[in-house]
């Protein structure tokens, strides 16, 4: 779970911008260039292989940067831990920080190939990428055309997503309560996932009207109204206490909710 701090800006009045040629598209958010380095798009986290939209993300991706020099950015940190070196992407050289105009990342978000995922401190573009979800949540994009026939049937009422004190060692002060305000569902199959891509799938529940369900992180015995994540990890909090998103999905991978914070 990410800790809150400050966060920094990055208040320079023009882009520090490098070239780079693409020689290979790995996947939606990650490309590999001639100067043998991969590069992971910021702010941008697109599907995994065999879920839905992972081959269009890619392809769109492929179409705007593949076989072409493009521009590069960094923020506040410059590589992940697997190492990829983090980068915002430009198809020109476009040093204008108000003019976004063949802005890779923000591309595929606001056509809808890709989910936000901000994490700090690389927080220089915020409003902006959260524009243009919201944005994209409006339209037909991949992600947001695959709508479920109960999108609109949940609502969260409470996201409890800081626990108390230390969040490894207090897991299920950490949870999402969700509204059914649809006829009883029975959500066997369904999932809900968060950015790092932790999920949880719901076995035998219905969800009945108008009745409110929590989720907790940690572990526990399912009932009615109460579910447990009981995920086997060292750390079993999942969502990170500044910046997340929720994705509810069916037993058919249709999106029901998505909730960002």
């Amino acid at each position: 779970s990410i800790e809150r701090g400050t966060r920094k800006q990055n208040n320079h009045s023009s882009r520090v911008l490098s070239p780079a040629t693409v020689i290979e598209v790995v996947d939606g958010d990650t490309v590999k260039t001639d100067a043998n380095e991969t590069l992971r798009l910021l702010h941008v986290n697109t599907p995994e292989k065999g879920e839905k939209c992972y081959q269009e993300a890619k392809d769109r991706l492929k179409e705007l940067v593949e076989n072409k020099t493009i521009w590069l950015e960094r923020d506040m940190q410059d590589e992940d831990k697997y190492p990829r070196k983090l980068r915002y992407v430009f198809l020109s050289e476009n040093k204008n920080q108000q003019n976004y105009e063949g802005f890779v990342n923000l591309m595929m978000v606001r056509e809808g190939y890709a989910s936000l995922l901000m994490i700090e401190p690389n927080m220089k573009y915020q409003k902006v990428f959260e524009r243009a979800i919201n944005d994209a949540s409006q339209e037909e994009g991949c992600l947001w055309g695959s709508k479920s026939a109960y999108f609109g049937c949940f609502s969260i009422e409470t996201f409890h997503y800081d626990a108390e004190g230390n969040d490894c060692e207090n897991a299920n002060d950490e949870y999402v309560m969700l509204k059914n305000s649809c006829d009883d569902i029975n959500m066997h199959g369904w999932t809900i996932k968060d950015n790092a891509r932790h999920v949880y799938e719901f076995e035998e529940f219905t969800a009945k009207q108008g009745a409110i369900s929590t989720l907790h992180s940690g572990s526990g015995a399912n009932n009615e109204t109460s579910l447990f994540w009981n995920a086997n990890m060292k750390c079993p909090s999942i969502w990170n206490n500044d910046h997340d998103s929720l994705f509810l999905r069916d037993a058919d991978d249709n999106l029901v909710l998505q909730h960002i914070y």
